[in-house]
C-alpha cells in the first residue's frame, strides 16, 4: 500500500472502531443513537429521542472514556516511533525504556502528597518531571560508554524501570487506605472512572506535544539514518535528541498520567504502521497517532467485553498482546545481528 493511502485509511477506521467501542458494553446502544446523542451534544442534531438512560451512559462514561484512550492510545505510539528513531532501535518504547514508569511515580506521588487536588495541573506536571528525569537518566547511562548496543539500552531501561516502579510501591505502602485503590488504578492501566476533566487536563499536551514531534520529522528521518548522517547534514545531534526526549516525555508523562501504565503501544503500533506507511516520519507519525488511538480504543473494548465474566483491566490485556511481540522483535534483532 501507499503511504499516501495509509492516513486516510486510518481517519476512515478510527471512527469505525470509537463508534463500536461506545455502542458496545455492559448495556449496547444501537450506533445511531450514539451517533445522535454525539451531534445533539455538538448543537448539530436533536437528541431527544435517545432514552434518558442511555444519553447519560454515552455522555458522562463512555464518550469522555473513549476519547481519552484514543488520545492516550494516539500519543503512546507516536512517542514509540519518535524513540525508535532517536536511538535507532526497533524496541524502543516508553515503557521499555522506563519513560512510562518515571510519569508514573511522577503521577503517584503527586495523588500521594495530595498536589492533584489542590492544583489542577500538577498531575500532568509532576508526570513529565517523571517521565523526563527517566529519560535523561536512560540516555546518560546507557552512553556512558559511547553508543549504546540494543541490549546495553534495553538493560538500562529495565533498570530504570525497576527503580521507578520501586518508587511506585514505596508510594503504595506508604498510603493511605483510602488513596490505595486510586493509587493501584497505576499498576494495571485503564480508564475505569475518567471524565470530561481528565480529557481536558490531557488532551493539550499530548496533541500539542504530538504536533511539534510532526513538526520535526525532518531531525527523525536524519536521526533514523545514524549519528553521521545527522551530523553531515548539519543537524546538532545532542540537542535534537534532548528536545525530541522532552517531547516524548510531555506526551507519555499526560498519557500516564491519566490511564496508568499502559504498555506496549509504542512498540506494537509503530511497527505495524510503518509496513503501511513506510520510514517516513512525516508520514509515520500521524499515521501512528491515528492507529495507536484505534488500537488502544479496540483493547480496551475487548477488555470490556471479556470482564463481563471476568475483571480485566486494560494494561493487562495490552501486556499479553505485546510481551510476545516484544519477544519476537528481540530474537528477530539478534538474528539480524549475527
Amino acid at each position: 500500500m501507499k503511504a499516501s493511502n495509509t492516513i486516510p485509511l486510518c481517519l476512515l477506521a478510527l471512527p469505525v472502531v470509537i463508534l463500536l467501542a461506545v455502542s458496545l458494553g455492559s448495556v449496547d446502544i444501537p450506533p445511531g443513537r450514539v451517533v445522535r446523542t454525539a451531534l445533539s451534544g455538538l448543537g448539530l442534531a436533536d437528541g431527544s429521542s435517545v432514552p434518558e438512560t442511555e444519553r447519560l451512559i454515552l455522555l458522562k462514561v463512555r464518550f469522555p472514556r473513549v476519547l481519552l484512550l484514543a488520545l492516550v492510545g494516539g500519543g503512546l505510539a507516536v512517542c514509540g516511533a519518535t524513540l525508535q528513531a532517536t536511538f535507532q532501535n526497533g524496541l524502543a518504547d516508553p515503557g521499555i525504556l522506563g519513560v512510562s514508569g518515571g510519569g508514573a511515580l511522577g503521577a503517584v506521588a503527586a495523588i500521594h502528597l495530595g498536589l492533584a487536588e489542590r492544583a489542577f495541573l500538577s498531575l500532568p506536571a509532576c508526570a513529565f518531571a517523571g517521565a523526563m528525569a527517566a529519560s535523561l537518566l536512560v540516555y546518560v547511562i546507557a552512553h556512558a560508554g559511547g553508543r549504546p548496543s540494543t541490549a546495553s539500552l534495553l538493560l538500562t531501561g529495565v533498570a530504570v524501570g525497576t527503580l521507578t516502579g520501586a518508587g511506585v510501591s514505596l508510594v503504595l505502602i506508604r498510603a493511605d487506605e483510602y488513596r490505595l485503590r486510586e493509587l493501584l488504578f497505576w499498576l494495571v492501566g485503564g480508564a475505569e472512572g475518567r471524565s470530561w476533566e481528565h480529557v481536558a487536563l490531557a488532551a493539550p499536551p499530548i496533541l500539542l506535544g504530538t504536533l511539534a514531534l510532526c513538526a520535526r520529522h525532518r531531525h527523525l528521518d536524519a536521526l533514523a539514518l545514524g549519528e553521521e548522517h545527522a551530523l553531515s547534514v548539519g543537524l546538532p545531534v545532542i540537542r535534537a535528541r534532548m528536545i525530541l526526549l522532552a517531547l516524548c516525555a510531555l506526551v507519555s508523562g499526560a498519557a500516564v498520567s491519566v490511564s496508568g501504565s499502559v504498555a506496549f503501544v509504542g512498540l506494537i503500533v509503530p511497527h505495524a504502521v510503518r509496513f503501511l506507511a513506510g520510514p517516513r516520519a512525516k508520514a509515520l507519525l500521524p499515521a501512528c497517532f491515528l492507529g495507536g488511538a484505534a488500537f488502544l480504543t479496540l483493547c480496551d473494548l475487548v477488555a470490556r467485553l471479556l470482564s463481563r465474566r471476568e475483571e480485566i483491566h486494560l494494561g493487562i490485556l495490552t501486556a499479553f498482546l505485546g510481551a510476545p511481540y516484544f519477544l519476537y522483535l528481540l530474537y528477530r534483532t539478534k538474528r539480524m545481528e549475527v
